[in-house]
């Protein structure tokens, strides 16, 4: 676990150094999934499902804010549509436009919910996104969720009954209007995935915000389950056909997301929980403080060592000791000398007092 804890201490600095050309590739990544999967679906207008000009657009979209590749999908789509339908492509627009200005205008910052949701659809992880936005978002998420899933059932309707609508488009264009809604909002599937979905971010978004030990992992599992219990039911009741491989395999791969999501965005140490209790004039105040996980990424140092300058240091360090040895043998072999020659010295004065004696 500490592993996990320094590789998310590294990845913060090195996104707090690198940030701009971190976006720039989260934003070309984005572009580059959400055209891939317009191309994939409605590529009727060969020139722009060419891939040199979906990357050459992603590239584009990697210096601009999110809102304007969301912009510049819708109009791809309305492009494609109306080469097969210009029915389809006007009420297509009409619809995509009151999403606009009525949600998207207005928060802009959610613009990448949009863009999640159809390319969870394609990666085969579709509930990924209510259960991350669940856990770091909020309610007002559950409204580009849902737009989120009638983008892409309108993007697959147009896909699967394109031979359909072209029939019905040597009619009359209001032919193709009536047929479009009537085909696309009376689908089962798209509505108990969107009923499906804005449940289970909103029961996920309730539950982590409880004061409750491991509130983020208990909101992931049942989120998850409770949407393998509604897409069941709908199996069940309203005769949806449903997929349980990828729809199990799909909820196993968003709790793992979601699970290491909150390594990095909600990393807590929940044994070492305090509960305080103080007052004021008016109130009683209770609280829970949940220390959080910190670890210092240990830094790897490196000592050159030069071989030369060590074995000159080496050499004047055994010079210098040598010196040191003969001064203090020179100095104590005068020191010797010295008493010596006291003694003789000694030894003379005494003779000559006693021969004064003497006389």
């Amino acid at each position: 676990m500490d592993k996990i804890f320094e590789a998310k201490e590294y990845l913060l600095k090195f996104y707090a150094k690198y940030s701009r050309y971190v976006d720039m590739g989260f934003r070309f990544i984005m572009a580059l999934l959400t055209f891939l999967f317009i191309s994939n679906h409605v590529g009727f207008l060969e020139v722009l499902a060419n891939p040199t000009v979906t990357i050459g657009l992603s590239l584009i979209c990697a210096f601009l804010p999110m809102t304007m590749t969301v912009v510049i999908a819708i109009v791809i789509v309305l492009v494609q549509f109306y080469t097969l339908a210009p029915g389809v492509a006007i009420v297509s627009g009409l619809m995509l436009l009151i999403m606009f200005v009525l949600y998207f205008r207005f928060t802009p910052g959610n613009s990448v919910v949009l863009l999640l949701t159809p390319v969870s659809f394609m990666l085969k992880i579709p509930v990924l996104v209510p259960l991350v936005f669940g856990l770091i978002g909020g309610p007002v998420c559950a409204v580009p969720v849902a737009f989120g899933v009638l983008v892409y059932y309108m993007i697959t309707y147009v896909k699967s009954y394109a031979t359909v609508i072209e029939t019905v488009a040597s009619t009359g264009t209001m032919s193709q209007i009536t047929t479009y809604m009537q085909q696309l909002f009376s689908s089962k599937e798209m509505w108990l995935v969107m009923i499906s979905f804005t449940i289970c971010l909103l029961l996920v978004y309730n539950i982590r915000r409880m004061s409750v030990d491991y509130a983020w992992e208990v909101a992931s599992v049942v989120g998850i389950f409770v949407n393998l219990i509604l897409m069941t039911f709908g199996h069940i009741m309203l005769d949806v056909k449903v997929d349980y491989v990828d729809l199990v395999v799909g909820s196993l791969i968003a709790l793992l997301i979601a699970l290491l999501l909150k390594v990095f965005v909600f990393s807590v140490d929940y044994s070492r929980s305090e509960y305080l209790q103080f007052e004021d004039d008016e109130y009683y105040y209770y609280v829970k403080a949940i220390p959080k996980v910190s670890m210092t990424v240990r830094e790897k140092t490196v000592k050159k060592i030069n071989i030369r300058q060590e074995t000159e240091a080496i050499d004047s360090e055994t010079v210098k000791k040598a010196l040191d040895e003969s001064n203090a043998k020179e100095m104590k072999e005068t020191a010797e000398e010295r008493k010596k020659r006291q003694k003789q010295e000694d030894s003379e004065i005494q003779r000559l007092i006693e021969e004064e004696l003497n006389k």
